[in-house]
């Protein structure tokens, strides 16, 4: 009987592909998390030249809000227009195009324009995220490292989707999120053989963020919350359906805006971000809470505030007594400059502000529910609401509700988070044929549902198809 010594076994096992492959997630996990730290260091640098210390909220802009965004504009225009014109839009679609039909293949030249366009669009007040360029970025660098290494199309597949999964986890400090959101957005399928290079990439970018950074949930000190009365999910359920609605708005609204945009063909690139800059600008000059991506006024909203109890007109201060109508119209106005943003051909996500918008109908809400007696906090609708506006408008249900989880760190939320997310995500299933990151794709031809091997088959002609 011929036993192998452990020695031959090890051999074995490190000389298997399934070895290598979870070496390179480990190393692209690492790489990710630096890059991340040193691409949000970029966004500060951006915003501190422009804003000084305390950024968007900490002083009257006054005519100071109409020229930086214009400013960022006009350069961000040039990087695109020059160096890489696909690096306009949100970077998560290319990514997700990439994986089903383009062999998973991403160019470093459009990543690197990505990068240096965003951080000026979000530095400077674009209404726009980190997340979505953060995860083109890091899915490429998992694409050069599958191409470079010589791994197969599938392997390479799996390097871009631990970029992705380690660009989430750092970004929020959200391990198991990162990973469910390559699975279900990039990879769009669960096999053990993706699953394993997934948590390994995610584990070793958590570990070397925390380093970097400390370990602290994305939304800290939070308000404690607890379920009162069986009724309370009534209301969550409702919350549920108006997040599918309102997700389903935004939707149309930044492709319809997207669409107008593109019939200005004679108008120059850099001059359209730059108009998309002057609009941002006018709605901040009362507003200054949609500039950025507007992280702060999410966690101010979260704890059960605005992060401002005051209106700013044109005649100056006016006081504002009903804090329900001031999130309400930082609700509309942060869907109009979001939508405005991306139209203009302007770099950055959508997934942050999406977070806004979900808290701020959430809190909204929230404050229209409180007469009826329920003593949920404002903060926990807040919550909610985020989680389910993020699952109906980017068709990722499962990664809304385990990204927010992590996020708040409060087990007593997840059966809201559950039953919300599910419920906006059925509206927003009926309502809109596709999501923020698939609409685009569907227009040209990807389907991303269908799987790589039908999209790839659907965008051949017969005679490419039979030579």
């Amino acid at each position: 009987m011929n036993i192998s010594t452990p020695p031959e076994r090890l051999q074995s096992v490190t000389a298997s592909p399934m070895f290598r492959l979870n070496i390179l997630a480990g190393i692209t996990g690492a790489a990710v998390a630096c890059l991340a730290w040193l691409f949000l260091q970029l966004i500060d640098g951006v915003q501190w030249l422009f804003y000084r210390d305390g950024g968007f909220l900490a002083h009257d802009l006054g005519f100071w809000a109409l020229l930086v965004p214009v400013t960022g504009g006009l350069v961000a225009g040039l990087i695109i227009k020059y160096y890489a014109h696909e690096a306009r839009g949100h970077g998560v679609p290319v990514v997700m195009e990439a994986v089903a039909v383009k062999q998973a293949r991403l160019s470093t030249r459009v990543a690197l324009a990505k990068g240096a366009a965003a951080a000026t669009c979000i530095g400077t007040g674009f209404s726009l995220g980190r997340i979505g360029p953060l995860i083109l970025m890091a899915s490429t660098f998992g694409s050069e490292v599958g191409q470079r290494t010589g791994l197969s199309v599938e392997e390479t597949r799996t390097l871009v989707g631990c970029g992705a999964a380690a660009a989430l986890t750092t970004a929020f400090n959200a391990p198991l999120g990162g990973v469910i959101f390559a699975i279900e957005l990039i990879l769009t399928e669960f096999r053990t053989r993706s699953f394993i290079p997934l948590v390994v990439a995610s584990v070793i970018a958590t570990a070397v963020a925390r380093t970097l950074k400390g370990d602290l949930t994305a939304f800290d000190s939070l308000p404690p919350y607890s379920l009162r009365s069986p009724l309370e999910y009534l209301l969550y359920l409702v919350l549920g359906v108006l997040a599918g609605l309102a997700a389903t708005g935004f939707i149309k609204l930044l492709f319809s805006v997207d669409r107008l945009a593109a019939r200005l063909k004679q108008v120059p690139l850099p001059a359209q971000t730059a108009l998309g800059g002057l609009a941002v600008g006018v709605i901040a000059l009362s507003f200054p809470e949609v500039l950025g991506n507007g992280f702060d006024v999410t966690h101010g909203m979260l704890q059960g505030q605005a992060n401002t109890t005051r209106l700013r007109g044109p005649d100056g201060i006016l006081a504002l007594g009903n804090l329900t109508l001031l999130l309400a119209a930082l609700f509309a106005l942060k869907l109009l400059a979001t939508s405005i943003s991306i139209g203009s051909g302007a770099s950055g996500g959508v997934f942050t502000p999406s977070l806004f918008l979900g808290a701020a109908l959430g809190a909204t809400f929230g404050m229209l529910v409180a007469p009826l007696g329920f003593t949920a906090p404002a903060g926990a609708y807040a919550l909610v609401g985020m989680a389910a506006f993020a699952a109906a408008a980017t068709r990722g249900t499962l990664t809304a509700i385990v990204l927010l989880f992590e996020m708040s760190g409060d087990y007593q939320i997840i059966l809201p988070l559950m039953l919300a997310c599910v419920v906006a995500d059925a509206v927003c299933y009926v309502t809109s044929e596709h999501s923020i990151y698939t609409t685009k794709l569907a227009q040209r031809g990807v389907h991303i549902d269908l799987g790589a091997e039908q999209d790839l088959m659907r965008m051949l002609t017969i005679r490419e198809a039979m030579t």
